[in-house]
């Protein structure tokens, strides 16, 4: 599902840019650059949406317990499992795809229907929630 509005999207705000994107098919170095680049967004935008999410209930009960906080007791795995999904249903796609393009603008031309045919969602997804860091704990100080 998210693999054919993202691709969509995608396409959408590189023809903004550009009208005919090149259809080179060399362009192997490229596409790693690009690819890692989506990763990259990917995880920042999970990360961001986990931490808008999160709450945890003992930093709104006002426990004095540190093993009462969820903030400070989660692993970043418990915290992919429990919030990750939610994460992906409440991200900005639109956003996603502006950012995206506007971060790789100078490859633009190498933006390509093969290479949006090429992109694997679910394993770009995979690899941007691996990549997941929580950094709320750090605000709790």
């Amino acid at each position: 599902m998210f693999e054919r509005v993202f691709r969509k999207l995608l396409k959408k705000e590189v023809t903004k840019h550009i009208p005919f994107p090149k259809t080179d098919f060399d362009c192997i170095d490229a596409e790693i650059v690009l690819t890692t680049s989506m990763v990259e967004l990917l995880s920042y935008h999970i990360q961001e949406n986990i931490s808008a999410l999160f709450e945890c209930y003992g930093c709104l009960e006002g426990y004095q317990n540190q093993l009462g906080h969820e903030c400070l007791t989660y692993t970043n795995e418990q915290r992919i499992f429990e919030y990750g999904d939610l994460a992906m249903l409440n991200m900005d796609w639109d956003k996603l795809a502006a950012e995206f393009v506007e971060r790789n603008i100078q490859m633009i031309n190498y933006i390509s229907e093969i290479f949006l045919n090429k992109l694997d969602m679910n394993i770009l997804i995979e690899n941007a929630k691996k990549m997941y860091i929580a950094t709320d704990c750090i605000l709790l100080v």
